[in-house]
């Protein structure tokens, strides 16, 4: 896959997120019908699937010989080295409750590597977008991570899985400790538009715990074309953005696997290179990593 590949695959991720997310825009307030996947309280809609529907079939059409992953419809395409994956209505919960923070997150790699990123902030009509070495952009604007004053003063946003339960103790210490340690933790329950705040220079910084799926990558792609340093609880780099560490803590790997899944179990610190050493000791004093 070469540049001009990989320049039709941007103009197809960014169609397809931006058709889904209107899609989305247009029922937003409206009826809709509700299921719960787990007993978690996770939901999924119509708009889901409908979304989901549209976005694989765009890929797929343009390329056959890709695989895919996506939210709803599962694992699709052809065994390849390349690898999409698709969260069609990221912030499902917040959509369904009429909040307007809800997304669109699809990103493409290549044996495990991230080199695309697309995020639609569907509320507001905007199109985030990262090409590995090229850069991060919001439309036409580059973007540069650049937060401003002491990170105590700061706004930071955490991140979890769907898999943390509500007794999870280290989670729960963690995230106290963060609250005690910075001025707020933001929580917005649509990941991507998290990071597409910490790739605008909005947030100081993003702690992960415990998170994986569709609605990840292209988000750490954009943070990181921006300037942001991502490493693991312990400091090192990610595979999956190109480091040569395994990124392993804990027993948490962030290895790629076979050059198809992407991390599971991932738990991350992201900031700015000025203020990563401080967040990240802030981590690892909760959670006593040696």
């Amino acid at each position: 896959m070469n540049r001009n590949e990989w320049s039709l695959a941007k103009e197809v991720a960014v169609e397809a997120a931006t058709k889904a997310g209107e899609l989305a825009r247009e029922r937003f307030g409206g009826k809709l019908a509700i299921q719960h996947k787990d007993d978690r309280g996770d939901l999924v809609t119509e708009v889901d699937v409908q979304a989901d529907r549209l976005i694989v079939e765009d890929i797929l059409a343009v390329f056959p010989s890709h695989r895919i992953y996506s939210e709803e419809a599962g694992e699709g395409g052809a065994a390849s080295d390349w690898v999409w994956h698709v969260d069609p209505l990221d912030g499902t919960n917040n959509f369904a409750l009429g909040i307007p923070l809800y997304g669109v997150c699809i990103s493409l790699s290549y044996q495990g590597q991230i080199v695309l990123g697309v995020i639609r902030d569907s509320a507001l009509g905007l199109n985030y977008v990262a090409v590995k070495d090229e850069g991060a952009w919001q439309e036409d604007v580059k973007l540069e991570a650049k937060p401003k004053g002491p990170l105590i003063k700061s706004t930071i946003s955490w991140i979890q899985g769907h898999g943390v339960g509500k007794n999870e103790h280290r989670a729960l210490e963690l995230r106290h400790h963060l609250e005690h340690s910075v001025k707020r933790v933001l929580r917005l329950w649509a990941p991507s538009l998290t990071w597409a705040m910490l790739a605008r220079g909005d947030l100081h910084g993003v702690v992960l715990y415990n998170s994986e799926g569709e609605d990840l990558y292209a988000g750490l792609l954009l943070a990181q074309e921006a300037g942001v340093k991502v490493t693991d609880f312990a400091g090192n780099p990610v595979a999956m953005l190109g480091g040569s560490g395994t990124g392993t803590n804990a027993g948490v790997s962030t290895n790629s696997v076979g050059g198809t899944e992407m991390a599971h179990a991932v738990y991350l610190v992201a900031a700015v290179p000025e203020y990563h050493a401080e967040l990240l000791a802030f981590v690892q004093e909760a959670i006593k990593v040696e």
